[in-house]
């Protein structure tokens, strides 16, 4: 089979981006408006906690916690931390003596300091460069000695060392976790916000359609996820809120594994996900497809409408609970009960297909006894379906929905809705995981939620609450098989 050319395929990435209408990529969150947030963040700290400054994190891979108070989306190698004080003028970034210059090209854009120090340089290249400890930048942020640090990000990804050096400064029971409050001020959503997290929809879902264009077996996984990386860069974009998804045969089991230089494998399931971020915030569409012509059987097709059926459950519920104020774990359950409730109807499928034997195993572990794990086919579903996003796509460590999730949602969020399935357990067998579901790896449908008040918005999916279907360029559909290898509402 004679594969499409490059030139073809740079020819159809032209077509998208030419007719799909540009976003304003200068817009970006004002000065007032990362004041307000250090201002309500410590307001919110000191009304739970006596503590003298608080404390934040952030790498290239845990991203969100700094560049919330600081503005500094530019990020880059060096780790970065933030003193919040009482005063949002003096507080600000503190960084190594090479991601200090990188802070400071974007400081005044959030009216911050930046101060440089030793204790967040690189391991072990030397600098001449003059610099403050730690506990002189603390004490001037706080404007006197320090008793009592609180910590904004979880201690799961601060370095041991951090931690280590903020306990020599102030005592191993005056370093004490605060998330909770600023966790609850980032979830909280402002119009801003909202607007930026709309153009990352957009370019987004737009990355993903531009890569199922180009799709085709034969091509290695990283050459499709470079279609969707440019459109994403020229359109306005500047960062991932992860690395762009491709896989297909044993690399969908992964679920959210990154692209890599692996051919992609006709008549298989594969998975592709786009996460790209506008001035810091971030949207996700993610997809499955078969590739190639021979993917599809009526027994895999199942699956396929098993879990759009299922999404179609995820977002009804998610309205539901929007628009009603209702607890927010009304929408979890829904799904969970979407699945179970289909558990004989699959195994049905599967003593179709396989037999009677291997559909009665399936039943035996779809039902065994496993502490804290539900029974049924929602034992198959890998993770929660809904969870928060914001600065990073799903690194929040709050908002997720859970069977825990008492309250209603926050009036202004963004959620990623991830309606998934999965065919494998977690059972390492030497080359691969174990298979629970014969012939059948992963499916998803994932979309960027927005609540606005009681009022819900896809950002990134054409489905929206009610059933409408609102088509257009940068609104993916639920069943994407359709758009592999073609542009046809861009020609039509």
């Amino acid at each position: 089979m004679t594969r499409e050319s490059f030139s073809s395929k740079l020819r159809k990435l032209e077509i998208i981006i030419d007719r799909s209408p540009s976003i304003d990529r200068y817009y970006s969150i004002p000065a007032d408006e990362f004041i307000e947030r250090r201002r309500k963040t410590w307001n919110e700290l000191i009304s739970i906690a006596d503590i003298d400054v608080a404390f934040a994190f952030s790498d290239e891979h845990y991203s969100g916690d700094v560049p919330y108070l600081g503005g500094n989306i530019n990020y880059s190698i060096e780790q970065v931390a933030f003193g919040l004080g009482p005063d949002p003028l003096s507080s600000g970034i503190i960084a190594g003596f090479e991601g200090v210059y990188i802070a400071g090209q974007l400081a005044s854009r959030a009216a911050i300091r930046v101060y440089p120090t030793e204790s967040l340089q690189l391991a072990d290249e030397k600098y001449p460069v003059e610099g403050f400890s730690l506990k002189d930048i603390l004490e001037t942020i706080a404007g006197h000695k320090i008793r009592r640090i609180g910590l904004l990000s979880p201690r799961q990804v601060i370095p041991a060392g951090i931690i280590a050096n903020l306990e020599e400064i102030a005592g191993k029971d005056n370093v004490i976790d605060t998330q909770g409050p600023f966790q609850k001020v980032k979830n909280l959503k402002s119009d801003n916000e909202m607007k930026l997290i709309e153009d990352a929809g957009y370019i987004t879902s737009l990355a993903l359609r531009a890569m199922l264009a180009v799709t085709e077996p034969g091509m290695d996984e990283t050459e499709v996820a470079a279609f969707g990386d440019m459109l994403a860069k020229w359109m306005g974009c500047e960062r991932q809120g992860f690395q762009t998804m491709v896989g297909s045969d044993t690399a969908c089991a992964t679920m959210i594994g990154p692209a890599l230089n692996r051919p992609i494998a006709e008549g298989e399931f594969m998975h592709l996900g786009t996460s790209y971020k506008r001035d810091g915030l971030t949207a996700c569409c993610r997809r499955s497809i078969f590739s190639g012509k021979s993917g599809s059987t009526s027994y895999r097709e199942y699956f396929r409408k098993l879990v759009e059926e299922g999404f179609v459950t995820g977002i009804k519920a998610y309205a539901d609970i929007a628009e009603n104020d209702k607890p927010a774990k009304i929408q979890e359950k829904a799904l969970i009960d979407f699945f179970n409730s289909r558990t004989d109807e699959m195994l049905g499928v599967v003593q179709e297909k396989y037999g009677k034997t291997i559909a009665s195993s399936l039943r035996d572990y779809l039902y065994s006894d496993i502490p804290g794990i539900t029974k049924g086919l929602a034992r198959m579903k890998p993770y929660t379906g809904t969870h928060n996003s914001g600065y990073t796509e799903c690194q929040e460590f709050y908002g997720a929905i859970t069977l825990d999730s008492e309250e209603p949602l926050e009036k202004q969020v963004v959620t990623m809705l991830d309606v998934a399935l999965r065919g494998r357990g977690s059972k390492w067998l030497g080359v691969e995981f174990e298979k629970i579901i014969p012939d059948f790896d992963y499916w998803v449908v994932e979309d960027t939620l927005g609540k606005y008040g009681n009022t819900v918005k896809n950002l990134t999916g054409e489905l929206q609450p009610g059933g409408r279907i609102v088509k257009g360029f940068g609104k993916i559909p639920v069943n994407v098989q359709s758009m592999v290898g073609n542009i046809n509402e861009y020609t039509a």
